[in-house]
């Protein structure tokens, strides 16, 4: 569930700068790697590396990144883990030069990397499924003559559409020409555009635009193209659309509280689905604590709808990453140890509503219920924002293979002996969508309904290549 940001100056200024700027607002998308392309007439700079943004770039790099044009990237592994060649953004110089960035996933991967590779002779250099993205794209444009058009851009993603079949947001430098986003035909993924005094922006939220003060346009609809020249024109085309089904993981998990997605309030929105999950709400607890820090919006309204006081029970290290996102179960069971502390005397003799937002391994609900009992509580009673996790995504979340997710062959009674919890209480696919308020979702993880109509022997190889690239994860 990676973050980008693609920006034009329109008064010839560097961009790196506020590149960066704007990747710290949006680090919590992607742990594994970070970085920028720039564009300055026919030349590309380029500073990518594994490590969070701060880590990445320090003022000698960015002041190297010259150009008035660039894009830039933070990445969460789904494919490619950990390896420092995946890393975003790419490019080719052929035609034109043209970089690239992207949040999403390619669930036809090996098959079109090796349509590619035999078809085209374009060699890849590695997994990342963007660089697939990118060679497509540029494959289908260099077949156009007579040099640069917005129209044969547009023209030129058309193929694409029909070829890659999986979710992607993508922003991309056409150098010497412009800045060119678009979105998947189901809008599995967000992408927002903004404009300034200066110029352009797109962004995976909105917060960006809130951090370097660009006024919000609109979201890109699914199957939607845009392209901003040099000049500041801007040219729009919706490529192909079909039902729209962005992901409800946004709102539940992966957004921040402060960003809008589809002029829906994220904050919102995760009010409301406390407020659902207390509707039908029977046992009697003496407290409502959150787990940090997703949790604590949902939290608060379950509170008040139970009458119950909200409380700080636990305490999270800044400095241990979102263990969900992390590519390695090793690495989450360390990280969850020293993740969180409880405060006692919130904890201790008392009956206890644990608010988080989702359950997928289990690895840290288990481990939270042991710590909550360990420090006293008399009852831990889970409720979770998010209905049971029980199908892996392969649009861009690392939900597991389905032998990983606790909720893919157990009911609630077995999940809660597993977890060593009081009670299980998870929200309901009704509530979900009440809550979001939209008519169409995607909510594969929860039902096995697909949207882009992947099949059962699609699931399996899919779930192969992912065991198959985890082994090979260093730990």
């Amino acid at each position: 569930m990676c973050g980008f940001i693609g920006i034009i100056n329109l008064e010839k200024k560097d961009v790196s700068k506020e590149l960066a700027t704007g990747l710290l607002s949006i680090q919590h998308r992607g742990q594994d790697s970070a970085g920028i392309i720039t564009s300055r007439i026919n030349q590309f700079y380029i500073k990518k590396d594994v490590g969070l943004v701060d880590e990445v770039f320090r003022e000698d790099d960015l002041k190297a990144l010259k150009g008035d044009i660039g894009i830039a990237h933070v990445r969460y592994s789904t494919i490619g883990f950990e390896a420092k060649n995946d890393a975003q953004p790419f490019f080719v110089n052929y035609p034109f030069g043209i970089a690239m960035a992207h949040n999403g996933n390619v669930a036809n991967y090996e098959e079109m990397r090796k349509k590619l590779e035999e078809e085209s002779h374009r060699q890849l250099t590695s997994k990342c499924d963007v660089e697939l993205i990118l060679n497509v794209f540029a494959d289908e444009l260099s077949k156009f003559s007579g040099g640069f058009s917005v129209e044969n851009v547009f023209a030129a993603l058309v193929p694409l559409m029909k070829k890659i079949n999986g979710s992607y947001s993508a922003v991309t430098v056409i150098n010497n020409h412009g800045l060119l986003a678009f979105r998947d035909p189901y809008g599995i993924k967000p992408i927002v555009f903004g404009k300034n005094d200066s110029g352009f922006i797109f962004a995976s939220e909105t917060v960006v635009l809130d951090l370097l003060e660009y006024d919000y346009i609109k979201d890109l609809k699914a199957g939607e193209a845009v392209f901003v020249d040099k000049s500041g024109q801007i040219y729009s085309k919706m490529i192909e659309k079909r039902k729209r089904a962005p992901c409800m993981f946004e709102w539940v998990y992966f957004a921040r509280p402060d960003s809008v997605i589809e002029g829906k309030s994220v904050y919102d929105i995760r009010l409301k689905l406390g407020k659902e999950l207390a509707r039908n709400w029977d046992k009697k607890i003496d407290v409502v604590i959150p787990v940090p820090d997703t949790s604590r919006t949902a939290a608060m309204s379950f509170a008040e709808m139970v009458g119950a006081p909200y409380r700080e029970g636990l305490i999270k290290n800044r400095y241990i990453g979102r263990t969900f996102i992390m590519p390695a179960q090793t690495k989450r069971d360390g990280a969850v140890k020293v993740k969180l502390n409880p405060i006692i005397p919130e904890i201790k003799g008392k009956k206890i509503a644990l608010v988080d937002d989702s359950i997928v391994r289990g690895t840290t609900s288990k481990r939270l219920v042991t710590l909550m009992k360990k420090a006293g509580a008399k009852e831990v009673h889970l409720v979770i924002t998010c209905p049971p996790i029980k199908y892996p995504c392969f649009y861009g979340i690392d939900i597991a293979t389905r032998k990983e997710l606790i909720a893919s062959d157990k009911g609630i009674e077995e999940i809660r002996k597993t977890l060593g919890a009081d009670s299980v209480t998870y929200q309901t696919i009704e509530g979900l969508r009440k809550a979001i308020g939209l008519e169409s979702l995607c909510t594969a993880c929860l039902t096995g309904d697909y949207p882009t109509g992947l099949r059962e022997n699609d699931i399996s190889h899919l779930e192969k290549t992912r065991e198959a690239e985890k082994s090979r994860v260093v730990v």
